[in-house]
């Protein structure tokens, strides 16, 4: 890859990620609306600690999915008649 694409790669990852954030925060928000002052208070005191959403997750998730799902598995698979 070279530094240009390396660099193209990083922009357009950047702003995505950026995207993504931003809706995330702008769900949040409009969910959190519903939530009474005392919700809020127990939900801040007993589950604060599970308050982080992990993106890291989703995006292992979905390499995953992209590895198992390669367009050559099905050439591989044909070409051995497996399936």
């Amino acid at each position: 890859m070279s530094s240009e694409q390396a660099t193209s790669i990083e922009t357009k990852t950047k702003i995505k990620l950026a995207e993504i954030s931003a809706k995330i925060d702008q769900l949040v928000a409009e969910s959190c609306k519903e939530l009474t002052f005392e919700e809020i208070n127990h939900i801040l005191d007993n589950y604060e600690k599970y308050l982080k959403y992990d993106l890291k997750r989703n995006f292992t998730e979905l390499r995953e999915k992209n590895l198992k799902e390669s367009p050559f598995d099905a050439i591989i698979n044909d070409d051995l008649g497996i399936k």
